[in-house]
């Protein structure tokens, strides 16, 4: 969720050029809320995924008021890249249900003929 709201391809050619600038630039507010829906947990686990997260340095978190937003850090995007596949092989089926009303995001099945679908 967190890297599909930069909108692009984690996984085009020189990225790791790219991607400071791409993160500086980025324009996407996704809330704490928002995760909670997506992953569909309750509060208490929802904080405990970020705060794991968090202190991975896959994401920070950044307060405004009473509203705390979620980011993803580059460390983040390479972890995706990483382990994208290996998570989608492992976890299918779920994948399969969570996104069968809305649709498959492009990096659950880019060009991989070996894809959820």
């Amino acid at each position: 969720m967190l890297a599909h709201a930069l909108n692009i391809n984690i996984y085009q050619s020189h990225l790791d050029e790219k991607i400071n600038s791409i993160l500086a630039k980025a324009k996407y507010e996704i809330s704490k809320s928002d995760i909670r829906h997506e992953i569909r947990s309750n509060h208490k686990m929802t904080e405990k995924v970020l705060k794991e997260l968090e202190e991975e340095g896959l994401i920070y978190l950044e307060t405004s008021g009473k509203k705390t937003l979620v980011k993803i850090t580059r460390k983040g995007i390479f972890h995706l890249r990483k382990w994208n596949r290996f998570y989608m092989e492992l976890y299918r089926e779920q994948l399969k249900d969570h996104y069968k009303y809305v649709g498959y995001p492009e990096w659950l099945t880019g060009d991989d003929p070996d894809g959820v679908q």
